[in-house]
């Protein structure tokens, strides 16, 4: 099913969240108003729709505090939501009805497949895209005009989580356990490249299927007794498998490390006390307890009270947080040409107190070249600094 609904943040954006219809275009009471128009099309329905309500509410949540407080620049942001499913002939029309409506940029879309669809109608059109939730490599890694990436490809992270535990606990044994997807042979390629660099070795690999039982990859894992396992499977899988290990008291000697994907409820609540002091993972925020993440959860409280707050919403609060300041930026030229210049422009910009400063240029579209690390305590994910991530080094 499509929701559409307008979401001029003064107007609730939950109707489209709850999968009711409604119009997609400006409603009566801003018609005379100036806006900025952005567009959305996401996964609010299907097996991951809960992932896609959480990170869009947290978005909406800053654009609604935003709008309240004036709005940018003096315009009030208006944002139309359509639901995709994670279908990607869905999300290509989705993006051409976005087109129509005259949105100036398309903010916080998720899938790998979407995302390599929509990126070339979108370049053409000169609308940007801004800041998917998931990051691919063919724009990550090589500057497409009309399309920015908040945090660096998931290749690169895993060689950077590599490099800082080697450098934080030693070189050691290896063991990379991932789940299917388009991007598991450049994570390997990566973390075959970052473990000869820090004088360590790979003891092998295993992908395992969504929904699989782990059991016997788990196996796998257990028999080689590694100094680190690198997940770069999803949070489900992920928690599977250290809980095998935990039983078999065959956890790695030295860390379970993991990229952006795993830090969130599923896990931390989910991981063993012997296996919590192992866990070494980046991060695409600071976690939502910590401080910085005060204003995000005062927005959620405010506009969606029902919504607990967690590292999916405050992803999405994150990713909005730099969109506002892409706005703020480009100043009264609000145009597609107007937000990738000003976009370029910045430098070192705090957009969001829940990261390292961000940077642009004609030459990067990549913003983050470092993200928040982030261990576990007492069932809760805690900060533990920050990681560079050098882009296709």
């Amino acid at each position: 099913m499509r929701s559409a609904v307008a979401v001029v943040t003064t107007v609730a954006a939950s109707a489209a969240l709850a999968g009711c219809g409604g119009s997609g275009g400006s409603t009566a009471s801003d018609s005379d108003q100036k806006v900025i128009r952005l567009g959305q099309t996401t996964h609010l329905s299907g097996p991951a729709g809960a992932f896609g309500k959480s990170f869009s509410e947290g978005q909406q949540a800053v654009f609604k505090a935003v709008n309240d407080a004036g709005g940018v620049n003096g315009r009030k942001i208006e944002l139309t939501v359509l639901d995709d499913g994670l279908d990607v002939a869905r999300a290509v029309q989705n993006v051409r009805t976005l087109i129509g409506k005259k949105s100036v940029a398309i903010v916080g879309v998720s899938g790998a497949g979407s995302i390599e669809a929509m990126v070339p109608i979108l370049n053409q059109a000169k609308i940007p895209l801004l800041f998917p939730s998931k990051s691919t490599a063919s724009f990550a890694n090589k500057v497409v005009p009309y399309a920015f990436a908040g945090i660096p490809a998931y290749p690169d992270q895993a060689h950077a989580v590599v490099g800082a535990a080697f450098k934080k606990s030693g070189p050691g044994s290896v063991f990379l356990v991932q789940t299917a997807s388009d991007q598991s042979k450049a994570n390997l390629a990566r973390v075959k490249k970052a473990v000869a660099d820090g004088g360590g070795t790979l003891a092998g690999e295993v992908i395992v299927p969504f929904g699989a039982d782990v059991s016997p990859f788990a196996l796998r894992v257990a028999k080689q007794r590694t100094d680190y396992v690198l997940f770069t499977s999803g949070p489900s899988e992920t928690t599977k498998v250290v809980q095998h290990l935990a039983k078999e008291n065959r956890l790695p000697r030295r860390g379970i490390l993991g990229l952006t994907t795993l830090p969130g409820d599923t896990f931390a609540q989910g991981t063993p006390t012997s296996a919590q002091r192992l866990v070494y993972t980046l991060a695409a925020t600071k976690p939502p307890t910590d401080p910085s993440a005060k204003e995000c959860k005062d927005a959620l409280a405010k506009y969606y009270p029902d919504t607990k707050p967690d590292y999916v919403t405050t992803f999405g609060c994150m990713d909005a947080q730099m969109v506002v300041a892409g706005l703020k930026a480009a100043g009264d030229d609000v145009t597609g040409p107007g937000i990738v210049k000003a976009l370029e422009s910045l430098k070192e910009s705090q957009a969001s107190p829940l990261i390292p400063p961000v940077s642009f240029s004609s030459t990067s579209h990549v913003g983050l070249t470092s993200l928040p690390v982030v261990t576990v305590k007492d069932g809760e994910f805690v900060s533990a600094g920050t990681v560079p991530v050098p882009v296709g080094s």
